[in-house]
C-alpha cells in the first residue's frame, strides 16, 4: 500500500481549548519559610514540574498574587501551615486545591508538601522529607516527592482528537477503539501520543489518519466519507492540508503533527 508521510510544524499560540471530559482540578502552589532561605525558588519550581509532569491546571505566582489581590505572601505566613487557613486562601484563589511547600531548618533542611483542598481544608496528602543543607532536589526528585501526595492519575497527561464527520451514523475508532456512531463530542485521550483514526460506513470509502495529539491540546480532524463513484474526483485527483494552530498551556511551542494517507481515504483537514 502507498503511503506518503507529510510532517507540519507550526507554533503554537492561543490559548487551550478545555479537556471534552470537564475540567482539569485546578492547583496553586504556595510556599511557607520559617526564616529559612535553603532550597531557593523551590515553589516555583515545584509550580513547573506540577504544569509539565501532571494534568492538573496549575496557577502560578504571578497569576496568584494578581488574584488574590495585595497580601498574598502575609496571608500564607499568618496561616502558619494551618490547613483551614490555606484552604480559605485556595477559595479565594478560586482553585481546587492548594499544594503547600514548606521550608524549615532543624540542623538539616526539613521539607514539606501537602495537598489541601480548598472547600473545608482537609489535608488530601502529606509528605515530609530531611535533606542536607546544601540539598538541590533534581526535578525527577521532585516529581517522586509530589507522587506521594497527588493521586497516580494526576501523573498521566491528556489531549483531545474532535473528529467531524460528513455523514451521520458513521462508527469512529481512535487507537484501535471504536468511539461510537458520528457525531461525537470530543475524545480524551492520554497525551502526548499518536493515534490512528478510522472512520467506516457502509456504502462509503472509509477514512484513515494517524494524528500526534499534544499534551493539553486538541486537535480537530475534519473527515469526509465519500461514495465510490459519485460526485466529485477521487481522492488521488486531490491534494489535502492538515492545518495546526494553538493550543498549549504556557507559551509557544512547536508542534509536529504527523498525518499519513493511504489510497482509501485522505485526511480533508484539522487544526488544533
Amino acid at each position: 500500500m502507498r503511503r506518503a508521510l507529510v510532517a507540519i510544524a507550526i507554533g503554537l499560540l492561543v490559548p487551550s481549548v478545555g479537556l471534552a471530559d470537564g475540567p482539569r482540578r485546578s492547583t496553586a502552589v504556595l510556599e511557607f519559610r520559617a526564616g529559612s532561605s535553603a532550597l531557593p525558588q523551590l515553589g516555583a519550581r515545584i509550580g513547573v514540574v506540577l504544569s509539565t509532569r501532571t494534568s492538573l491546571k496549575v496557577l502560578g505566582d504571578d497569576q496568584a498574587r494578581q488574584r488574590y489581590g495585595d497580601g498574598l505572601d502575609r496571608a500564607v505566613v499568618d496561616c502558619a501551615g494551618e490547613s483551614a487557613c490555606i484552604g480559605a486562601i485556595g477559595k479565594r484563589l478560586g482553585t481546587d486545591e492548594v499544594v503547600l511547600i514548606g521550608v524549615s531548618e532543624l540542623g538539616d533542611v526539613i521539607l514539606s508538601i501537602q495537598r489541601i483542598e480548598s472547600q473545608g481544608g482537609s489535608v488530601a496528602g502529606r509528605v515530609a522529607e530531611a535533606l542536607a543543607a546544601d540539598a538541590a532536589p533534581t526535578d525527577d526528585e521532585l516529581v517522586a516527592y509530589l507522587e506521594r501526595v497527588l493521586p497516580a492519575e494526576d501523573f498521566v497527561r491528556f489531549g483531545t482528537i474532535a473528529i467531524k464527520v460528513n455523514v451521520a451514523g458513521a462508527e469512529i475508532w481512535v487507537g484501535g477503539t471504536s468511539r461510537g456512531q458520528s457525531p461525537l463530542p470530543a475524545i480524551r485521550v492520554p497525551a502526548p501520543s499518536r493515534y490512528p483514526i478510522e472512520i467506516k460506513k457502509a456504502g462509503f470509502s472509509p477514512f484513515r489518519a494517524s494524528v500526534a495529539v499534544p499534551a493539553d491540546g486538541q486537535i480537530d480532524v475534519d473527515a469526509e466519507l465519500q461514495q465510490p463513484g459519485r460526485g466529485g474526483s477521487a481522492w488521488y485527483a486531490k491534494w489535502w492540508v492538515a492545518a495546526a494552530a494553538g493550543v498549549i498551556v504556557a507559551g509557544a511551542v512547536t508542534s509536529v503533527i504527523l498525518l499519513t494517507r493511504d489510497q482509501s481515504s485522505v485526511p480533508i483537514g484539522g487544526h488544533l
